[in-house]
């Protein structure tokens, strides 16, 4: 399953605690959603992006600071032509590729098998809610969930091999936490895992680069025990063996989050960036992760940047300790589960036992293999206490999606949207039509 490469950067960073073997590359900040509960887009979308002449060099430089896993993001990554060579660039270099996109419809039967002959073996689709109307909301775009459906089915044809990992990415919140025993019975159906994230929400004064500021999203106090319960019947459900990606010590850390309470998968309450992992936005400038920018970043395609990691000075900038050692604390998928998989002997077990029925065919063989759709359907008709999730989701949720689905209503939503967003000075750029190029490069180095 993973290459000599990535071994090799795993079992570094299991005995040493230092080897960057996940790193997060954001190849774009161009989207065509306006996800309610993600603001890395509004982030990204007004810095270039990278050619495919210095993802190549950035290549390289991972390679040679022991790099394994990379992580292809945006923004939609489907939206870079050349999204096959990114991959092919890593790939070639050792590292294993995991791609990420809403299930937009960039992500065509042609691009994704083009990807799949450039090496990539796993993928994940941002799935959260099998009711396509709360699912638009959530997006900001109508027709975006069955989209998200459909690209699932055109993934499974081609990707369905014993080597390939292939995965939701669900949001948990308010919308659709009671949903998620529901979307694994689905994931399970047509061979697919669920990663489960909790919501990201930030207080407006204090923004951070990947969260939305949207409390509608956060849970209230009477709604604990429910989430606790959601909680046990998940880790109840990956015993009995459901395809669910998160460890128990993942879930039982995105309560406590989801509370107020902060994670609990960090050790000392100091997160392992940039030892274990770190982030790369889209122009190649290195951070810690996706909610923090620095005033002079390296830049990874830099010459300088493999003597820079290696001597230890990147880690022991002043900035970088600043964000590792005060930092709240995160929660997102890709961070805590490498610090569990290097920390905690259970979450490695588990990830292995993962990896391994990945490798044997155990998850890619199912009987539902086409018109997916419509298996959303019979799973909707399978749990009749969790759908319509009008038995049980607040009022005001049931009504802010209700308005959604008239005409009227979701043109005043939007509207509203980019007069907050205005506010809040989240307002997109008009995107990076022209990659960077050679005297860009060196202004961005200077």
């Amino acid at each position: 399953m993973f290459s000599w490469q990535t071994n090799k950067s795993i079992l570094k960073a299991i005995l040493t605690k230092k080897s960057p073997y996940y790193i997060q590359y954001y190849i774009t900040g161009r989207c065509n959603l306006m996800c309610r509960q993600c603001n890395i887009v509004e982030t990204n979308s007004r810095i270039a992006e990278m050619d495919i002449d210095m993802v190549r060099r950035a290549a390289k430089n991972l390679r040679k600071i022991g790099a394994g896993i990379v992580l292809l993001t945006g923004g939609e990554p489907f939206m870079r032509k050349d999204l096959p060579q990114i991959v092919e660039a890593f790939v070639s270099n050792g590292m294993n590729v995991r791609l990420q996109t809403a299930g937009t419809r960039f992500a065509t039967e042609e691009q994704l098998q083009a990807c799949y002959d450039a090496g990539a073996r796993d993928i994940n689709v941002s799935i959260d809610s099998l009711e396509f109307e709360k699912f638009d909301y959530i997006n900001a775009v109508p027709g975006s969930a069955k989209n998200a459906i459909e690209t699932l089915e055109r993934i499974s044809k081609i990707f369905r091999r014993q080597s390939s990992i292939l995965s939701f990415g669900t949001v948990m919140s308010r919308f659709n936490y009671r949903e998620i025993p529901a979307i694994v019975d689905f994931a399970q159906r047509i061979g697919w895992y669920v990663s489960i994230v909790p919501v990201h929400i930030a207080p407006v004064e204090m923004p951070k680069g990947f969260r939305s500021y949207d409390r509608l999203f956060n849970f209230h106090t009477d709604e604990y025990a429910e989430l606790d319960s959601v909680s046990n019947q998940l880790k109840a459900m990956k015993r009995a063996g459901a395809p669910i990606f998160d460890s128990e010590r993942f879930i039982e850390s995105s309560v406590s989050f989801l509370k107020g309470n902060g994670p609990t998968w960090r050790k000392d309450g100091v997160c392992d960036s940039p030892n274990l992992y770190f982030a790369i936005r889209p122009n190649g400038a290195m951070s810690t992760c996706c909610d923090y920018t620095l005033a002079e970043p390296p830049m990874v395609y830099d010459d300088q940047f493999v003597g820079l990691y290696k001597s230890g000075k990147i880690q022991a900038r002043g900035d970088v300790q600043d964000i590792i050692k005060n930092c709240g604390g995160c929660h997102y998928g890709s961070y805590p589960e490498v610090t569990l998989s290097v920390r905690d002997p259970r979450a490695l077990a588990e990830r292995v036992w993962l990896v391994l029925k990945s490798g044997r065919g155990q998850l890619s063989q199912s009987p539902v293999q086409e018109n997916f759709v419509a298996e959303v359907e019979r799973v909707r008709a399978a749990h009749p206490k969790i759908y319509p999730s009008t038995q049980w989701s607040a009022q005001e949720i049931q009504d802010i999606v209700s308005m959604w689905t008239q005409a009227e209503g979701r043109k005043a939503i939007l509207a509203k949207d980019r007069e907050e967003r205005a506010a809040q000075n989240r307002q997109r750029g008009v995107g990076p039509d022209v990659q960077i190029g050679a005297e860009a490069k060196r202004r961005e180095s200077v």
